[in-house]
């Protein structure tokens, strides 16, 4: 006989195998120009919250001297995840504001 807990462990494994994924594609602004945007991306990755994967990132300058962030993330698509990840990344002091550009399927 299957024990009850190893049964239901093994059911979350599948489950978390068959999850489909979202790319998301956010974008981080410093709070201001004296962000070190390196050690703030060492923080971010650093933690991530559980599912979450850090794809890429991209600074580019935008406004007086402030380079902003654009990072993409890979999410289960499921309810929730977008404000855990939206969440998580308002949590860094360093962070003045954060926008989602764009958010799609990700391929297999």
């Amino acid at each position: 006989m299957l024990n009850p807990t190893y049964a239901h462990h093994a059911g979350l494994k599948d489950r978390e195998l068959r999850m489909k994924k979202v790319v998301v594609l956010v974008r981080i602004m410093p709070l201001d120009e004296s962000v070190n945007i390196e050690n703030l991306l060492l923080k971010m990755k650093s933690n991530l919250p559980q599912n979450i994967e850090l794809i890429s990132v991209e600074t580019e300058p935008f406004v007086f001297g402030l380079n902003v962030i654009n990072a993409l993330f890979k999410i289960p698509d499921e309810e929730g995840y977008p404000n855990i990840l939206e969440d998580y990344l308002k949590g860094f002091e360093e962070v003045g504001e954060l926008e989602i550009i764009s958010m799609s399927r990700a391929s297999s």
